[in-house]
C-alpha cells in the first residue's frame, strides 16, 4: 500500500495533487521543484521537505509522482535515482509510462481529467483519473491510491488518453478560449463582459442534463442565414474572428444538417 510519496513539480496539478494527498491522509515526504519560489510554498503546504537539485531526491519514498511538462518529466526520469522496487508514475495526458523503463519494473501514469488552477477550489474526489501500469501489481497500488484519495478512476491505456487529451482541448481549453474572445467583442463595443456569464452558466446546466447534441442552440443550429451574415459582417474587419466564426458555424451546420434544415 502507498503510504508515502515524492511529488515532482509545483505546478497547478502538483498543488492539487498535494491538497488531495494531505487530505487523504497519505505523508508527503519531498517536494521537488526547479522553481524554488513555487517548489517552497508547496512543501510548506505538504509539510514536506524540498529540493531542487535531482541528486537530493530521497530514493525509498513508495511513489513518485511526476507533476511537470512533459519534457521535464522525461529528463528527470532519466536522472532520478530510486530503489528498483519503488513506483513511478507521471500525471501527463499525451506521455508514454515508458519514459520510466529501466529505472524500476513498477510504473505507469496518474492522469486527472481536469483543468487546474491554483486559485480555483476544486473537490479532487470529482476528477476522473486515467491510470494506466506496467504491471498487474503496480495497477492494484494505483486503484487502491485512488480510493484513498475518494477518485473514480478508469483504466486508459496509452492511445485512448491521447484521444482522452485532445477531446479535453475541444471541450475545456477552445471553449475557454471562444467564451475570451466573446469577452473582447462586448469590451471593444463598451459593453460588460459580466452579461455574459449566466449564458454561461445557463450553457454548462444545460450540458449536465442533456447530451452536446441535443444542447446546441444558436445561428447556425436553427440555419439563421440573415444572422449568420449579419455577424460575418460585423466581423470583416478582424480576419481571425472572421474566419473563426465561419469555421465554427460551418461545423455546426454540418453537423445537423441531416435535420432537413
Amino acid at each position: 500500500m502507498i503510504s508515502d510519496v515524492i511529488i515532482a513539480g509545483s505546478g497547478n496539478v502538483a498543488f492539487h495533487l498535494v491538497k488531495a494527498i494531505r487530505n487523504s491522509g497519505i505523508k508527503i515526504r519531498q517536494i521537488f521543484s526547479r522553481n524554488l519560489t513555487t517548489g517552497k510554498e508547496l512543501s510548506l503546504i505538504a509539510d514536506a521537505d524540498f529540493t531542487n537539485n535531482p541528486g537530493h531526491i530521497l530514493m525509498n519514498a513508495d511513489t513518485y509522482f511526476f507533476a511537470m511538462n512533459d519534457d521535464a518529466d522525461k529528463e528527470l526520469a532519466q536522472k532520478i535515482l530510486i530503489e528498483k522496487d519503488k513506483i513511478l508514475v507521471h500525471t501527463a495526458g499525451s506521455l508514454s509510462m515508458n519514459i520510466f523503463k529501466g529505472k524500476t519494473a513498477n510504473y505507469g501514469v496518474f492522469y486527472p481529467f481536469q483543468t487546474f488552477s491554483k486559485d480555483v477550489n476544486l473537490d479532487f474526489s470529482s476528477v476522473p483519473i486515467c491510470i494506466e501500469a506496467s504491471n498487474e501489481n503496480t495497477l492494484a497500488e494505483l486503484k487502491e491510491f485512488c480510493t484513498r484519495l475518494s477518485s473514480k478512476y478508469y483504466e486508459v491505456n496509452e492511445q485512448q488518453r491521447k484521444v482522452l487529451h485532445l477531446s479535453g482541448v475541444f471541450a475545456c481549453n477552445f471553449m475557454n478560449h471562444c467564451v475570451y474572445l466573446g469577452e473582447k467583442i462586448l469590451e471593444k463595443e463598451d459593453l460588460d463582459k459580466e452579461m455574459l456569464k449566466p449564458l454561461i452558466r445557463q450553457c454548462f446546466a444545460k450540458l449536465e442534463d442533456y447530451d452536446a447534441y441535443l444542447a446546441q442552440t444558436g445561428p447556425a443550429r436553427r440555419n439563421d442565414k440573415v444572422s449568420i451574415e449579419k455577424h460575418l459582417d460585423f466581423l470583416k474587419n478582424n480576419k481571425n474572428l472572421y474566419d473563426i466564426y465561419r469555421l465554427l458555424t460551418v461545423s455546426i451546420k454540418n453537423t445537423y444538417s441531416t435535420d432537413g434544415q
